[in-house]
């Protein structure tokens, strides 16, 4: 990111009043949330790297709680470094016996791997906790590690005198309008949603379709030797008669015979046939070698055909998955997805009832109660919305924000009564339902298929509406 963005970021942001409840990291970035439910965000993408306030909640996956040291401390200071884009936080912390403790973050926004580093300062500034730890092995220059004191980067950076002139106009990857930013930090929040984010999201789709496209064509070179062993397979009969025949005409082959050239005794017509011999071996092991071939074909046919058949349903699956992949309905990371795991997951979510709104919004309706664990535990993700009838037992609907974004009332409101529909509470009136986002909705160990708890919940009261009906409504 600029420099002279940075800069004038620093004297943008307002101190007064922050004081850390937690810290969170996530993919690619560090979250420090305040106690007036505003959050620090410190971006490490290897694309670009920066930071931006926000009042705003923005739907994050895979965040764990870290830096516990930061709890009730009070941000002091930021500043920038004169030569490099290094941003220092300063917290300030009150032990219970009332001793201050001076916790630095360091954000290290320098491509193409930026990082984050938590310091203490007593007589120099040691190195706590940092998102990427290495040493000198990996680093020649320097090392980040536990208890060792911190050594900022030498880069040859050369910060440049552009002006920042406000507003600042960002043209988002997306088929968008240009957005005016009337503030760097608000010029920053938008290039992470609406260039970083989408950027990334592009990458990680491209890389989940190499891979299952490379998947798909090693399945296809499998077949075609497959294919290839069958069509010797089938030649069984073939192999027999040769031995049969070579068998028969022992005392008129003579050592180093490329040819046997005789009467076919298996053919009605008695037709002549052409046996390839091996030269260096004897009549008995030219025989011996048709024999083995043979047996091997007899015994491996019927395997052979269901090897060919166990191919053709994989790359039948594999072909579904690529499909499902080039249109953006696979979410799941190739790395931590198994094929035949990955393979029941769609076949299931292709039974589930649906109703796509847009490219935005897509309602999922669990009619079972393996339905419902499937939605909750696999097709949902933590920014998804859940809803459930409260009192009655009834199916789990789960509101998919394909987008991120967060649903209109309205929505909410048709969910909540697809909820009250699906339920046993279908023919009553001011059914309640609870509703809340998936991340606050968890499965117990070992518990029965389709039960969960849930927290940070809300309870809506409405009429039950079945699925014809939602529809007419959306005009779908």
């Amino acid at each position: 990111m600029n420099y002279n963005l940075l800069f004038v970021w620093t004297k943008e942001f307002p101190i007064e009043g922050k004081v850390v409840e937690s810290v969170f990291s996530g993919d690619k970035a560090i979250r420090i949330h305040f106690k007036n439910n505003s959050d620090l965000w410190l971006i490490v993408s290897n694309y670009d790297a920066y930071p931006f306030l926000s009042t705003s909640p923005i739907s994050t996956s895979n965040e764990i709680p870290i830096w516990n040291q930061l709890t009730h401390s009070i941000l002091t200071k930021i500043s920038l470094d004169a030569q490099d884009r290094i941003m220092r936080f300063v917290f300030s912390q009150r032990d219970i016996f009332q001793q201050e403790k001076i916790y630095l973050i360091i954000a290290e926004f320098i491509p193409p791997q930026p990082n984050v580093i938590l310091a203490e300062q007593n007589e120099e500034l040691i190195i706590v906790d940092a998102l990427k730890k290495y040493s000198y092995k990996d680093n020649p220059q320097r090392q980040i590690l536990p208890k060792l004191p911190y050594q900022p980067p030498k880069t040859s950076f050369i910060p440049n005198d552009d002006e920042i002139t406000l507003p600042l106009t960002l043209k988002p990857l997306q088929d968008k309008e240009p957005i005016l930013c009337n503030s760097v930090n608000e010029y920053l929040k938008n290039h992470f949603l609406y260039i970083l984010s989408v950027k990334e999201e592009q990458e990680r789709r491209k890389a989940i379709i190499s891979y299952w496209e490379k998947e798909l064509k090693k399945a296809q070179q499998k077949l075609i030797k497959q294919m290839e062993e069958q069509n010797q397979a089938e030649k069984d009969e073939y192999w027999r008669i040769c031995a049969e025949i070579i068998k028969v005409n022992l005392h008129n082959i003579q050592k180093g015979q490329k040819v046997l050239k005789t009467i076919n005794y298996f053919d009605p017509e008695l037709s002549t046939i052409e046996i390839e011999l091996f030269p260096d071996k004897s009549p008995q092991e030219n025989m011996q070698y048709y024999l083995k071939k043979y047996k091997k074909a007899r015994r491996g046919k019927e395997k052979i055909e269901q090897n060919v058949a166990e191919t053709k349903k994989k790359i039948k699956q594999l072909e579904n998955i690529v499909q499902k992949a080039r249109i953006g309905e696979l979410d799941d990371l190739p790395q931590k997805e198994k094929f035949p795991q990955l393979s029941r997951k769609l076949e299931i979510a292709e039974k589930l009832l649906r109703l796509r709104i847009d490219n935005r919004f897509e309602i999922v309706i669990g009619r079972k109660a393996s339905e419902n664990d499937f939605i909750v535990t696999q097709l949902a993700r933590p920014y998804d919305w859940w809803f459930h009838s409260r009192l009655y037992h009834g199916s789990h609907i789960l509101l998919r924000c394909l987008q991120k974004t967060n649903p209109p009332e309205e929505l909410i409101k048709i969910c909540c009564c697809l909820a009250a529909w699906y339920s046993k509470a279908r023919f009553s009136q001011n059914v309640p339902v609870d509703y809340t986002q998936i991340r606050y909705v968890r499965k117990p160990h070992k518990s029965k298929s389709g039960f969960v708890t849930y927290t940070n919940h809300k309870t809506a009261f409405v009429q039950p509406r079945d699925l014809r009906t939602v529809k007419k409504e959306l005009n779908l």
